[in-house]
């Protein structure tokens, strides 16, 4: 039996550019629901070592504050507007983020984005590994905790 021969670790450059690559799919809309109201994942590509997915969401969705386990990731705003509040080095950090706008991050990032607009907004994110793990957090005591089941 040999090894696969595939990419099996991506950079933050490469992440970035394989969401771009799939936003600018002008076949990316047919696949959203224009009526949606509460937000959606749809997969658009998944192999042993990446996932790209397809985020929509409906005004005023969010996230929650989450972490995505040993995972690295990048996304890229499709359409419609976001604010992310991200913690790092015990500072909290606030970002708007528009059509255009793109973001990549390693693992350990704590994070939570939320649709800022009055309209359907659309990302596209890439992670490597896929997402094993995903860890939500409460905000507690000035600070994101996670919850430990």
């Amino acid at each position: 039996m040999t090894a696969s021969l595939g990419i099996r670790t991506f950079s933050d450059e490469q992440l970035l550019r394989i969401t771009r690559l799939f936003a600018g799919n002008d076949d990316l809309l047919t696949r959203v629901d224009p009526d949606a109201t509460e937000r959606v994942r749809i997969e658009l590509d998944t192999t042993a070592y990446l996932e790209v997915w397809l985020m929509v969401w409906p005004s005023g969705t969010t996230t929650g504050w989450h972490d995505h386990g040993g995972a690295s990731g990048a996304f890229h705003v499709v359409r419609g507007g976001l604010t992310q509040e991200t913690w790092r080095g015990g500072r909290l950090t606030e970002s708007d983020l528009r059509e255009g706008d793109e973001y990549s991050f390693t693992p350990g990032l704590v994070h939570n984005m939320t649709n800022i607009g009055d309209d359907l907004a659309l990302t596209v994110h890439a992670y490597s590994p896929g997402l094993s793990e995903m860890t939500p957090h409460v905000w507690r005591a000035g600070r994101p905790e996670p919850i430990i089941t």
